[in-house]
């Protein structure tokens, strides 16, 4: 067993050495540790964003405090700008505007909502070359003109605004050079043409009155109306890199419930007169009478320009036009005079039949979708040709580069096997021009489309990858003469088809496919004509990802480099890689730290990437290709150094089969060698990789690893992998091993050691603290308790069942609990309840949709009626975690207190020594609503 020091520095130093757990302790040189009056300050580092030149970086802050702002770095200078409560930051393209939204404070929020006063934004505007800046008042939302040399802004609708029909607000364009601004009203959709400067617009005003379609050019002044009627548009939608324009207009007709819509098309806006095309459903030759064009779809224009596809589906007609309509099997209202039945209100009933392919909840939860389920249709616009593409058959259907064909998939032949067992489809070719299908292939689980350049379909079959090609119609094993796997074979799960490490994208022309296998990019011949590593992370057991830096690109462009992240599985160091054309994969950043982000400026050899550590705060570092000389650009939370800190290191351990894991281990702020410290133990599955994550302090967190070291105690993240049908044992076999494993340095006193966990995490605390001693307290988070009731349970945010996730997901069980019931008997927490000797805190919201909060009361009336040290936590109207503030922080606050009894000797409460009575906690909630600044944890 090892364990690897790590060396605080802007270059990290890599050293592995024998784990015998003799680290020199971090003085802290009189500082103290951080406390709950100390989180506010703390920060989170947002996503940073380049000027397209890369001599500006904008980046958000967050603050536990709620108090937010947006940095704005020049990078060829110290220049820093700070706007409180800014987001949202855009560049222009030609690098010489910023600009940001400016929200409010939360506490300015509150008094405006409880003033029943409208919220609203501000925009920033920023002029980089002379510095200059503006803020513009009440506006919404904005966008660059693509050439950056215009800007739109939409402003809030009116006051009472909100019950009107007309969605229409004013537009602001502005012209950057001048300062000049142009109003438009009554806008409800803009969009400006991609390389180009037009600006398209749809007008819906009150009365519709005036509504249209309007196309603005900013460097002429010229206003054009495309079209105008009493009708509403929508669904405005350029031609990508053109000047083709296409909207829907809505068309309502009194026989139906919902409205159709009408298809207009220009080409050559950028020329003096567009040309107008019109698709009218109605007088389309060939459309269906009784379906509709959709506004859900959004329009997509083929790429030749000569195609507008868009969605379709059936027609409702309204009650009172339906012609012998169906009567239903039961009729309630049949027997009883029209007039009481009219007077009655209708049963809320609900029918779940057992052959629901879908149970009855998730298709309420997936309604919506299922009510915008349409059909892809072509209008081939220059012979104004209408053909349908999606059917029955073929419900969703994804179109190939070049427009010409498309790819159909159909499910319903396997609907019963996805109740309970993977997804499988069957795949069709669609010709484009005449809707024709043709089978493709059957029962494939994993469909990865059409290759970039429209050559190919990929899909995964029995552990290996094949393509499709559409010209010929073969089908080709493309990996099964190349000497590594593609599919994670190690992965856990119950299933037969184990997942693929998927792939990086196609070359150019679909030449090459770059695929992953478990460390390494291989280069594959989609001809199945062979395949070349590009990567060397099999030998040191290091992983190799593409890191895409251009958000644009079609293809991988080989002729350029390619930029890897790359991470050790075992040393757990991060960094970045490069393969440039005809030389050998070069590392270029490996640190003792989480590294991450790698963006590129658009027009600039100008890279930025995020270093960070669990004592090191995240900041971006700047740099050129080589990532070589990278300098700190970026500084967050530069008080930490006013406070004592702890670090972080790896240990390793075995399972009692051998299986070989590593945990996390983080040191109290205040470790002294000589010292005995008091430990807890987090728990999910996969842990190790956290050994370098940064954690904010934060007392709306309730597992936070910052605030568990900043209080004395060690914390441990281990690892845990699992064998079929054994979760819980599973769990076990990894935490006992793990946690001795530090015992052995002596630096933990064994008899202070607790365990906690939410969700999965949370069950194996729940089932652990059944099967061993070791833990003097538990706290568990919305366990599972009871596997075969949770089986046969629904997982209520999607509606599902959770029997899917307990036999090939997460719950590793691979059958029904009725074909291995001594299986999910050993594995529940509640049926080894008079084994449970360690006190338990358990917490659930009575609205959990993920696991049942029955789970929670089921554990709490067994170790009720065992006899049994247990503390239920029950937070009304919360789901799978707490998403209130006053919750979040309670919740936080009893995990303290818990552990800070058990594990250190703290007085207990009176909730953990004797529990709270309804009254009691009725008189307290009335306490802290007049004295709101009473932490929730100083009520009982």
């Amino acid at each position: 067993m090892y364990l690897r020091p790590i060396a605080r520095a802007l270059v990290y130093m890599v050293a592995i050495a024998a784990f015998n757990f003799s680290l020199q302790a971090q003085s802290t040189d009189g500082k103290r540790p951080i406390t709950s009056d100390d989180y506010g300050q703390w920060e989170r580092l947002g996503m940073a964003r380049f000027s397209a030149d890369g001599n500006w970086m904008a980046y958000p802050i967050s603050r536990v405090n709620e108090e937010t702002e947006l940095r704005v770095r020049r990078l060829d200078g110290d220049e820093l700008i700070v706007v409180p409560y800014g987001a949202n930051a855009a560049f222009s393209e030609d690098s010489r505007w910023l600009a940001y939204s400016i929200g409010v404070s939360e506490e300015e929020r509150e008094k405006l909502e409880e003033q029943k006063e409208p919220v609203r934004n501000k925009l920033g505007l920023r002029n980089l070359v002379t510095g200059d800046s503006v803020v513009i008042a009440d506006v919404a939302a904005f966008t660059f003109s693509d050439d950056g040399a215009y800007l739109a802004m939409r402003r809030y609708a009116p006051e009472g605004a909100n019950d009107r029909k007309a969605k229409g607000v004013d537009v602001v364009v502005r012209t950057l050079s001048s300062g000049l601004d142009i109003n438009f009203g009554n806008v409800s959709e803009f969009a400006w043409q991609e390389e180009g400067t037009l600006l398209a617009m749809l007008v819906d005003a009150a009365g519709e009155a005036g509504n249209g379609v309007q196309v603005f050019d900013p460097t002429t002044g010229v206003l054009r109306t495309l079209d105008s009627r009493t009708a509403r548009y929508t669904g405005l939608t350029w031609k990508p890199e053109d000047d083709e324009l296409a909207v829907l207009q809505v068309r309502g007709d009194d026989r139906y419930e919902d409205s159709t819509h009408v298809i207009l098309a220009w080409a050559g806006l950028a020329g003096r007169d567009g040309r107008k095309h019109i698709f009218d459903p109605d007088s389309a030759a060939g459309f269906p009478s009784d379906m509709r064009i959709v506004s859900f779809r959004r329009l997509r224009w083929s790429d030749d320009g000569e195609t507008v596809f868009f969605g379709i589906k059936d027609r409702e007609l309204r009650p009172d036009t339906a012609a012998d309509s169906t009567e239903s099997a039961y009729d309630s209202t049949a027997a009883k005079p029209q007039a009481e039945a009219d007077d009655e209100k209708p049963s809320t009933v609900q029918i779940w039949h057992a052959a629901d392919v879908d149970l009855y909840p998730q298709q309420k939860v997936n309604a919506n979708r299922d009510r915008e389920k349409n059909f892809l249709a072509a209008w081939h616009v220059r012979e104004d040709r209408f053909v349908q593409l999606g059917t029955e058959l073929t419900e969703d259907v994804t179109l190939v580069e070049g427009d010409q064909l498309a790819v159909g998939t159909d499910q319903t032949p396997y609907e019963n096997e996805r109740m309970f067992g993977p997804v499988y489809r069957d795949l069709y070719v669609i010709d484009a021009s005449t809707g024709a299908a043709s089978e493709m292939k059957k029962r494939v689980q994993y469909n990865f489309g059409p290759s970039s350049g429209g050559n190919y379909l990929l899909y995964l079959m029995d552990d290996h990858y094949w393509t499709y090609h559409f010209r010929t119609g073969r089908h080709t094993n493309i990996t099964e003469d190349v000497p590594t796997s593609f599919v994670d074979i190690e992965d856990d799960h119950t299933v037969e088809q184990k997942p693929p490490f998927r792939f990086a994208g196609w070359t150019e022309d679909d030449r090459y496919i770059l695929i992953y296998d478990k460390y390494d990019v291989w280069q594959v011949d989609p001809r199945g004509a062979g395949a070349t590593r590009l990567t060397n992370g099999a030998e040191d057991q290091i992983r190799y990802r593409r890191t895409r830096l251009d958000p644009d690109e079609e293809f991988i462009d080989m002729a350029q480099p390619l930029y890897f992240s790359t991470y050790g599985e075992w040393s757990k160091q991060y960094g970045y890689a490069r393969l440039r054309r005809g030389r050998e994969t070069e590392q270029l950043v490996a640190l003792d730290a989480n590294v991450s982000r790698l963006v590129k400026a658009k027009d600039a050899e100008v890279y930025a990437y995020m270093v960070q550590d669990f004592d090191d705060s995240p900041d971006y570092f700047c740099a050129g290709p080589d990532l070589s000389d990278s300098r700190q650009v970026t500084q967050t939370n530069p008080f930490q150094s006013d406070f004592a800190w702890g670090r972080s290191a790896l240990i390793e351990y075995e399972t009692e089969w051998g299986k070989r894991l590593q945990g996390a281990l983080f040191y109290p702020a205040d470790y002294q060698p000589a010292r005995q410290y008091p430990m807890i133990v987090y728990i999910y599955e996969i842990r190790s990789p956290t050994v370098h994550t940064y954690y904010v302090p934060s007392d709306r967190s309730a597992y936070n690893t910052a605030v568990f070291t900043s209080q004395g105690y060690f914390v441990l993240q281990p690892d845990i992998v699992y064998r079929d049908r054994n979760p819980g044992l599973s769990a076990v076999a990894a935490i006992e091993p793990a946690v001795q494993k530090v015992l052995e340095t002596g630096m933990v006193d064994p008899d202070r050691v607790g365990l906690t966990g939410h969700s999965w995490g949370g069950y194996q605390t729940a089932f652990t603290v059944t099967q061993t001693n070791m833990f003097a307290a538990a706290a568990a988070g919305a366990p599972l308790t009871n596997l075969v009731s949770m089986y046969l349970s629904v997982y209520w945010n999607t509606g599902s069942t959770d029997a899917r996730i307990f036999e090939i997901s997460q719950g590793r069980m691979e059958v029904p609990f009725w074909e291995d019931v001594e299986a999910y008997i050993a594995n529940s927490p509640v049926f080894h309840v008079e084994q449970l000797n360690t006190p338990l805190l358990l917490a659930h919201g009575t609205e959990d949709g993920a696991v049942d909060f029955n789970q929670g009361v089921e554990y709490y009336n067994a170790a009720r009626r065992a006899g049994k040290d247990f503390v239920m936590l029950v937070y009304e109207g919360e789901n799978h975690g707490n998403s209130q503030k006053a919750n979040q922080i309670d919740y936080h606050n009893r995990i303290v207190e818990w552990f800070g009894h058990y594990l250190k000797g703290e007085p207990a409460p009176d909730w953990v020594k004797q529990g709270v009575s309804f009254l009691d906690q009725e008189k307290a909630k009335k306490n802290r609503s007049k004295k709101a600044e009473t932490p929730p944890s100083q009520v009982p």
